[in-house]
């Protein structure tokens, strides 16, 4: 019997471990010889015995969001089939056979699929920054296989090792390149670690290709989560990318960890302290050794922080050297820049803030010059969560808890706030007139403040009341008079605005789940002049967006203006979008 041809595990056990009325039968391929099983005479005072019941282990689907990674990588999936003619039974995998593998009956299942495969092509990538391709079925052979190549790009040649299954698709390490894609370029790569580390995906692409890419994720969000709006041609063209200052050394904050290894009390040797490895991939020859082959890879320097950042990095590894005998179990390590404006008449030293220390004990810290603003600041490393620290954006000064969530790039930040606030002038609106701006989601202030200028009052709204009494401190430090933040669930932000809407600007920006029903109704029905929202998450802002227009009662009279991503995560697969919408 060959359930590889057929496909069908649960006639394989019907047939094989059914009760028999004498005795057990081994399936032909496994039956030992007559030699080595003793005979057994069965009489009517040694009543036949049953064979135990196999139950079957079935695979349980877990709930996606449609607008995460997972989500759209089944939309995605579903794209490239229609492009190839094939449904999503040409492509199913028999999940059930790996999860009953029974090697000592039928031989190991999950070694047919989890295999090495040759000469495959990249077709397509993935708003995640992976490759996808079509190979064969191993097991089933008139059906084909969705994988997944991570670093794969359009139009490369491969070699893989697929090592899970999932219903529809496949994961893969990449093991070797065969024939490049037009748009690699693996000689800029200049991240030591890079085809290894989970933490970038574009590399080896140039920065240009990068923000395309990006600019098509946007476009294909809307594509897969508004196409309502698409079809009723209510989406403007979509804007060019806005490129991020610096493509490396941006990151503000990262987050090292470290495993405990199981059944172990007490640490011997001292773990990986870096971030996750991307599988087991083998094309870069100059990465095997970089970081070990831990799960967790064992990272000195991260390309993408600030300087202060990997300064930070290098004391904390040093430190970890001598302490990590005194861990119980794994931890995360946070580095988080923290900006001081200096007083020139004072020492450095004498104004530094708690932070990272070298090894002499000395807090480290690297000098800066805002020329444009006339001001010296010096840069330093914090490492306590709940210590409070200090971004410097566009000549504004932002605090807040080091742990609490603020934007990782400040280099980009002047030009989103510009653009935001460029974008919330009310069309025809006449000089003397009164203007006003809500900023749903305020968290520290960023937006309100940045925005303030040029509008009578700005009511900042935030659910978490520590971020509110932030955002009331930094208006404070920044001079700022007319703002006002409340602090209270956005969904029932507007019962207790006041100003009126023909003259109220609106800022959205929600976390990557985006908002719910309710606000955008309550949103609608305030009826503003204007909304810019601000997304992490593009795909949920697609959602929203069609929702609102064409689900809400007073949603049909906005249009969208404008729309385009911005590169707050260079050579990454990440996109920030900022879409602006009036009421017509």
């Amino acid at each position: 019997m060959n359930i590889f041809k057929r496909g069908s595990l649960q006639t394989f056990l019907k047939l094989s471990f059914a009760p028999r009325p004498r005795f057990y039968q081994l399936p032909i391929s496994t039956r030992m010889s007559t030699e080595t099983v003793p005979k057994r005479t069965i009489t009517s005072e040694q009543p036949a015995q049953k064979a135990k019941k196999i139950k079957l282990k079935r695979y349980k689907a877990k709930k996606v969001d449609p607008t995460s990674p997972l989500g759209i990588l089944q939309l995605e999936i579903d794209e490239l089939l229609a492009q190839h003619n094939l449904k999503r039974d040409d492509v199913q995998n028999d999940i059930t056979a790996i999860l009953n593998d029974f090697p000592k009956v039928n031989g190991p299942i999950a070694s047919k699929y989890h295999r090495e495969v040759t000469d495959v092509k990249i077709l397509a990538l993935t708003s995640n920054g992976d490759g996808l391709a079509i190979i064969s079925n191993p097991v089933e052979t008139e059906k084909k296989q969705i994988v997944v190549v991570p670093f794969g790009l359009p139009g490369d040649v491969v070699d893989i090792k697929v090592f899970k299954t999932h219903p529809h698709y496949v994961e893969s390490d990449l093991l070797n390149v065969k024939v490049k894609s037009p748009i690699r370029r693996d000689d800029l790569i200049k991240d030591r670690y890079f085809g290894k580390s989970s933490g970038s995906q574009f590399d080896f692409l140039e920065y240009q290709e990068q923000l395309k890419i990006k600019k098509n994720t946007v476009s294909n969000a809307y594509k897969y989560f508004a196409p309502r709006l698409l079809a009723d041609n209510l989406l403007p063209q979509i804007g060019e990318t806005v490129a991020s200052p610096l493509q490396y050394g941006y990151r503000t904050k990262i987050t090292p960890h470290f495993d405990m290894p199981r059944r172990l009390k007490t640490l011997e040797v001292r773990p990986p302290l870096g971030f996750g490895q991307k599988g087991r991939p083998q094309w870069r020859k100059e990465t095997i050794n970089e970081g070990g082959n831990a799960s967790i890879l064992d990272i000195e320097e991260c390309a993408l922080a600030t300087d202060i950042i990997n300064q930070g990095l290098t004391n904390e590894r040093k430190r970890f050297e001598k302490e990590f005998k005194n861990y119980k179990k794994g931890a995360t390590i946070l580095l988080r820049e923290n900006t001081i404006i200096l007083d020139p008449s004072k020492e450095v030293e004498e104004q530094l803030e708690e932070g990272s220390r070298d090894e002499d004990g000395k807090i480290s810290y690297i000098l800066v010059d805002d020329k444009e603003h006339g001001v010296k600041l010096a840069k330093t490393c914090v490492t306590n969560p709940r210590q409070i620290v200090t971004e410097y954006v566009d000549g504004y000064t932002f605090k807040f808890t080091s742990g609490e969530f603020f934007q990782n790039n400040n280099s980009i930040l002047p030009i989103v706030t510009k653009y935001v606030r460029e974008n919330l002038q009310l069309p025809n609106s006449k000089e003397g007139e009164p203007r006003y701006l809500v900023d749903a989601y305020c968290g520290s202030g960023l937006f309100s403040i940045c925005s303030s200028k040029g509008v009578d009052k700005v009511t900042g709204v935030e659910i978490s009341a520590d971020s509110v009494s932030f955002a009331e401190k930094n208006a404070k430090a920044n001079g700022i008079e007319n703002c006002k933040f409340i602090a209270g669930k956005a969904e029932k932000l507007f019962e207790s605005i006041d100003t009126p809407n023909d003259k109220t600007s609106v800022i959205l920006d929600p976390p990557r789940k985006g908002c719910d029903e309710l606000f955008l109704k309550q949103l609608a029905e305030y009826y503003p002049a204007r909304i810019v929202y601000i997304s992490c998450n593009v795909h949920s802002q697609a959602r929203d967006m069609e929702y609102f227009i064409k689900e809400t009662e007073k949603g049909k009279d906005y249009k969208i203006e404008s729309l385009r991503g911005f590169d707050f995560f260079p050579q990454t697969h990440h996109v920030e979008s900022v879409c602006v919408l009036s009421r017509v």
